[in-house]
């Protein structure tokens, strides 16, 4: 049973290694979507590999009664390498949307509202409590379209200047009740792959209000982390999070945790962590904590930290943005380029076909995530990428758009 929208012919994967697949159909496919946009280090790194198989052999699974090493030392070695500027407590899950809805959990238990605040623009998961639309009864969900384009928005914003030209004075959330917020659950520039980035003026002033309020900061980390976006972690792209004081209060984490192995974690302010056992909550699921998972993700940290490839895939984000903004220049099949790191989307005119891109780039040897029905070309490529990779990839997707009479651009394609 599939239940996603997929392309109509199959493509078998076989094997994979670095930023390659080996399909069935199409042969060697350079992967620019990092799997199901996880595989940060590129698929079956071998150190990791190397874990996976010595963690097997020795630890693979637990009853949560006992204790291993692995998650305290996870969470330290994260919170070094990613320089976070508070204190947190970790637990670690299986997926995504648990660890999005066990944050919100705890910020509901530790205020005792059961009212979220978010934008519109936000994806938090695909369980029932988090998918869209979600439950008006528990969530305001701003629409933040003219926010986007407000003209006091400035990207280069700076801490000492952020509260003179706040938003307080904007109608928009003059019928807000800030006191009803367990939290403000803020996804850093994902948006269901649209790479939306929300403003830090617009950020700033929610948090800022729902804390004032008594409320709490949940960052949405499980794809906009692990150096997708430029930087550990998405948030850190928001000056005013970057200090003890402002810096997230949960923060979920998934997919490039694990580079493709399934673990998410919620981390959580030490405070707030004591606090919360304090009140006797409990929660357990088959593989909390489980030692294989941790290890994994100890591992990951390390190759990311040793190798420096949150840099390095800022870098070539910066390149493979630069590369598809120039082919936008001549092309009348493209309306924007999106992206911050190395997390891009192309978006397309009215009338040009994402399914028939994508299948002219299959068969040109790349393998990238597209919609028919929003109309993007989908780029969250492994921070491995190299440059010829993306030189490859760009020439590749000029033939197919056909650059010299624009037929792509046929609403029959």
């Amino acid at each position: 049973m599939k239940l996603f929208v997929r392309p109509q012919e199959p493509i078998t994967a076989v094997r994979s290694r670095g930023t390659r697949i080996m399909t069935k159909e199409y042969g060697e496919l350079v992967d620019m979507e990092s799997g199901c946009w996880a595989a940060v280090l590129g698929h079956n790194h071998p150190d990791v590999v190397k874990v996976i198989r010595e963690q097997a052999d020795t630890l693979l699974h637990t009853h949560q009664y006992f204790e291993t090493e692995h998650p305290a030392k996870l969470v330290g070695e994260l919170t070094e390498a990613a320089n976070l500027p508070a204190k947190y407590s970790g637990c670690f899950l299986s997926s995504g949307s648990e660890a999005v809805s066990l944050a919100i959990m705890l910020s509901e238990l530790l205020t005792g509202r059961k009212k979220k605040l978010c934008m519109n623009i936000t994806y938090l998961g695909a369980s029932a409590d988090l998918r869209n639309p979600r439950d008006s009864m528990y969530w305001d969900d701003l629409d933040v379209t003219e926010c986007l384009r407000c003209e006091e928005d400035c990207a280069e914003m700076t801490c000492s200047n952020i509260s003179e030209t706040d938003c307080s004075s904007c109608k928009r959330f003059s019928n807000l009740d800030f006191s009803r917020y367990a939290s403000f659950v803020f996804e850093p520039g994902n948006s269901g792959g649209m790479v939306i980035l929300p403003p830090e003026k617009l950020v700033s002033f929610l948090a800022g209000k729902v804390r004032a309020a008594g409320g709490l900061l949940v960052a949405n980390e499980v794809t906009t982390g692990f150096g997708r976006t430029g930087k550990w972690f998405g948030f850190q792209h928001y000056g005013f999070l970057n200090n003890d004081i402002g810096a997230p209060d949960f923060i979920a984490l998934g997919k490039g945790l694990g580079n493709g192995y399934p673990i998410s974690a919620v981390l959580a302010r030490e405070s707030l962590a004591a606090a919360a056992e304090e009140t006797g909550f409990r929660y357990v699921q088959s593989h909390i904590d489980d030692p294989l998972g941790c290890r994994i993700a100890r591992e990951i940290v390390s190759v990311m930290t040793k190798e420096n490839w949150v840099l390095k895939g800022y870098d070539m984000g910066e390149y493979l943005r630069s590369r598809l903004m120039g082919i936008a220049e001549g092309n009348r099949c493209i309306r924007e380029v999106r992206g911050r790191g190395m997390m891009n989307v192309v978006m397309l005119e009215s009338g040009v076909s994402a399914g028939a891109i994508f299948k002219g780039l299959l068969g040109k040897g790349y393998f990238c995530g597209y919609s028919e029905q929003l109309g993007f070309i989908h780029l969250y490529a492994p921070l491995i990428l190299s440059m010829e990779e993306v030189d490859g990839f760009c020439s590749a997707l000029e033939q197919v758009l056909d650059i010299g009479d624009g037929s792509c651009c046929q609403s029959d394609v």
